[in-house]
């Protein structure tokens, strides 16, 4: 550990005192020391600025803490909005991407995407189980109660849709997680934990574009494809089928909606934003901006030219139903084969906030009507008169970012102080230079969001201002605050504490648990052992990892991918030179024969489940010993029990020991269950 040292640790009058102390070694001839003295008078003023530094030095500033966690790698995670899913009925209008709705509050959200004119609608929903056909409509569209409707294989459910067209369809499926222990994150290379097949009935082949649910493990949108012509049925509908193949070896997924009117929305509010485009040829090029935000701004469009951007006035413009579309004058444009054409859309309730005047000085601050909200800094982008090198002051876009110690002096970058809401630029030094001027500064990308205020219960309804009525939501979650220095130091340490390589048997076990995808209940790391030896012995540095699902009933398995996620999870990880092998339990059944005095009703029953706790518990563990004293004091402690007067254990499995108390010693990968418990009631001594 490093010490902190104290560098504030002198007084005034300390500094004073020392300085006069060391005048006669340093000038002997200087001799009146009073405080009359000029020379004294300089000791003093030196003395009180050594002072202001050192309490200035000694201070352990928030933007010092967070340089130095940068410098360890911790980066700060930004703000986030709130997002939830809106519930569009086949009778709504369409809506362009980007169109506004509000709460009863007045909190605005944005639609993440657009809403179509045709739009397909769940009408049926079939569950297939072996023989049994059972109508689940009433459950998965009213979302009423969660199904298990998938459990076997070659399960099957069967969705019922009308207004089907084109090519492609995209269903949200609600996955009812409430009840399961909680999953990692899926990476990159996670498989799904199951297979599922998607079929439409009596088209071609049909593809899985994009599954967000990952085989129904999470909610999420499924996307399909297919080929030809999809036929509606004798009743109309267009049947989509859900075949499980593979059952895997966790829980059946239980579903509690299916729903093809499901869009999602977010709670920010989009001012500014830019487009560029690529004229290729001169004359009037033709710009469609299809979103909400385009059709209700203020445009200002600038062409590229040779020497610079320049706004010009030489385009005309028609608003839609479901954006703009703008004709611009392009016979000045370069053609270089990059962009040439830019277009800014401005709020226009918003345009006068959103444009600056600068002087030019360094480190200039300007500050922003943001009245409470925050700006998403993905997005922030400001356009600004800048100096090139030829001495030409040009427009350019400056980018947002969070530190401006590491940029030189013609880095086009800024900071933006979500506190303060102020945007603060370089001082020619660390960032360049803001060149001064009427108008100086534009915004050309900014959303903003009320965060973490954005996250509103489902049950109340959002609106658009057409006036159609209400539109019934989820509930909007997620949204968050930038992360402060206390969180981001707080993550760092626990991710310190993970060091993602393992030289322990706790990190091999660790490790395991983290497998992406994968909800694991067991790991249990066994150094130098090797199943496939025939003594069990390793002859070469070998660790075998134990590990089980979070799966239904009391002995899970894992499948032949669950091994496999979590062999590739420990080979990343694993030293040099030492053989990782994974393997599944092996579940020891364990019949008690238990003799005891007293007891009340439905003895029996409490202790299967004390027995059944116990054993399944961390009392035994992978490969212990289950204890005949420790059963009896177990057994002792339950109520009504006076005397415990024998304990007698038996295991039928392979690969056990029992010595002569009683105790049976597990095989290395085995996990005790309680199969037989036989009570004998011995009569109650009479005085």
């Amino acid at each position: 550990m490093l010490n902190v040292r104290d560098l504030d640790d002198q007084t005034y009058e300390q500094i004073v005192q020392a300085a006069e102390g060391r005048l006669p070694w340093l000038c002997p001839p200087w001799t009146t020391h009073n405080a009359s003295d000029p020379g004294i008078t300089l000791l003093e003023l030196m003395a009180w600025y050594k002072e202001l530094q050192q309490y200035h030095m000694n201070q352990f500033t928030v933007p010092l803490r967070r340089k130095l966690l940068k410098l360890a790698g911790a980066v700060p995670r930004p703000a986030r909005p709130a997002r939830c899913g809106l519930e569009i009925g086949p009778d709504r209008a369409p809506k362009p991407r980007l169109e506004r709705l509000y709460t009863r509050d007045g909190i605005p959200f944005e639609l993440e995407e657009a809403i179509p004119a045709h739009r397909p609608a769940v009408v049926r929903a079939q569950a297939l189980q072996g023989e049994r056909e059972t109508d689940v409509s009433e459950l998965l569209l009213e979302r009423k109660m969660a199904i298990q409707p998938l459990q076997d294989r070659g399960d099957r459910l069967r969705v019922g849709l009308s207004g089907v067209e084109g090519k492609e369809l995209r269903l949200w499926l609600e996955v009812d997680e409430s009840q399961d222990p909680p999953r990692n994150p899926f990476g990159p290379d996670s498989t799904d934990p199951r297979t599922v097949r998607w079929r439409c009935q009596g088209a071609g082949e049909t593809q899985v574009l994009r599954d967000e649910t990952r085989a129904l493990s999470r909610s999420g949108y499924v996307t399909l494809g297919w080929r030809g012509r999809w036929p509606a049925g004798e009743d109309g509908l267009h049947w989509l089928e859900l075949t499980l193949e593979e059952p895997g070896c966790e829980g059946a997924p239980r579903l509690s909606e299916v729903s093809a009117g499901r869009y999602p929305a977010l709670q920010q509010e989009t001012w500014a934003s830019t487009r560029l485009f690529r004229a290729e040829a001169g004359g009037e090029l033709t710009l469609t901006l299809d979103d909400a935000q385009a059709r209700d701004c203020y445009p200002a469009v600038f062409v590229r030219t040779r020497e610079r951007w320049e706004q010009t006035d030489g385009w005309r413009s028609e608003k839609g139903e479901g954006g703009l579309t703008l004709w611009v004058d392009v016979e000045a444009a370069v053609r270089d084969g990059e962009d040439n054409v830019m277009v800014l859309c401005l709020d226009p309730l918003r345009a006068r906030e959103l444009l600056f005047d600068a002087k030019g000085l360094p480190g200039e601050t300007f500050t922003l009507r943001l009245e409470g909200r925050c700006a998403l800094t993905d997005r922030f982008t400001l356009l600004c008169d800048t100096l090139d090198r030829d001495g030409q002051v040009r427009p350019a876009l400056w980018r947002c970012v969070d530190d401006l110690y590491r940029y030189g002096p013609r880095d086009r970058v800024f900071l933006y102080d979500p506190v303060r809401e102020t945007v603060t630029f370089g001082d020619g030094e660390h960032g360049a230079l803001l060149q001064g001027g009427q108008g100086a500064v534009l915004a050309a990308e900014l959303t903003v969001t009320y965060r973490d205020g954005g996250n509103i219960p489902g049950g109340q309804e959002l609106e658009f201002l057409d006036g159609a009525g209400g539109v019934p939501h989820t509930g909007a979650t997620g949204g968050a605050p930038a992360e402060g220095v206390q969180e981001l130091q707080a993550r760092l340490l626990r991710e310190l504490s993970h060091t993602g390589k393992c030289a322990r048997a706790e990190d091999y076990e660790d490790l395991a648990r983290q497998t992406p995808g994968l909800r694991v209940a067991l790991a249990k790391a066994i150094p130098d052992y090797d199943p496939d030896e025939p003594t069990g012995a390793s002859r070469s540095p070998a660790v075998t990892v134990v590990v089980a699902p979070a799966g239904d009933g009391a002995r899970p398995m894992p499948d032949r991918r669950f091994l496999e996620a979590v062999q590739r999870q420990l080979d990343r990880a694993r030293p040099i030179g030492v053989m990782v092998k994974v393997y599944p339990p092996e579940y020891v059944e364990l019949h008690v024969s238990l003799a005891l005095r007293g007891g009340g009703e439905e003895l029996e029953e409490r202790l299967t489940r004390m027995l059944e706790d116990y054993l399944s518990g961390a009392g035994v563990g992978v490969g212990g010993t289950v204890s005949v004293s420790d059963l009896t004091a177990l057994v002792q402690s339950a109520p009504g029990v006076l005397q415990v007067r024998n304990v007698a254990l038996s295991a039928a499995s392979p690969g056990c020991y029992q010595n002569r108390e009683g105790d049976i010693r597990l095989p290395r990968r085995g996990i005790p269950r309680l199969g037989r418990l036989s009570v004998q009631r011995l009569p109650e001594r009479v005085r």
